[in-house]
């Protein structure tokens, strides 16, 4: 299967693989080869890569660094639109954090700061942004289970 991943701003994977485990709305689904047709939500976290060649991280060449887990790649991804018809995978993602920049320490601070917007938010009753500071919320919550995984 190919799986791809595409943001507005770049592609962080397109690759082979054995085996995704994707974050929707409804649970996380497994996506094996020759898997029913579907479309869906994605819900903004870790997407779990097994590619069909391993990586080692001592020989990678492309710009984009992975973190690694259990020979799975870990992705960070936001919310959006996943596609599939058994032999492709297309996700579509507003963002996708394949090896946080950000300080664990400022995705911290952001977190409790965004906690104390949501609160603040819900006083002015806004559905539009309470929703979008949640998934917000979200992929901070990923990238920092992202700088978990990389240095455990």
């Amino acid at each position: 299967m190919l799986l791809k991943i595409i943001s507005p701003i770049w592609i962080p994977f397109q690759w082979k693989v054995e085996k995704v485990i994707i974050p929707t709305q409804v649970g996380e689904i497994a996506v094996l080869p020759n898997h029913n047709p579907l479309s869906s939500i994605i819900k903004p976290w870790i997407v779990k890569i097994m590619p069909v060649e391993k990586i080692n991280p001592e020989k990678m060449t492309t710009a984009i660094h992975f973190i690694l887990e259990d020979e799975r790649i870990n992705i960070a991804v936001s919310q959006w639109v996943l596609y599939l018809d058994g032999e492709n995978i297309l996700m579509f993602v507003s963002t996708a954090t394949t090896n946080p920049n950000t300080e664990k320490e400022d995705l911290e601070k952001m977190k409790i700061q965004l906690e104390k917007d949501i609160q603040e938010i819900k006083i002015k009753w806004s559905v539009e942004e309470i929703e979008k500071a949640y998934l917000t919320l979200q992929k901070i919550t990923a990238d920092l289970k992202l700088h978990k995984i990389k240095w455990n």
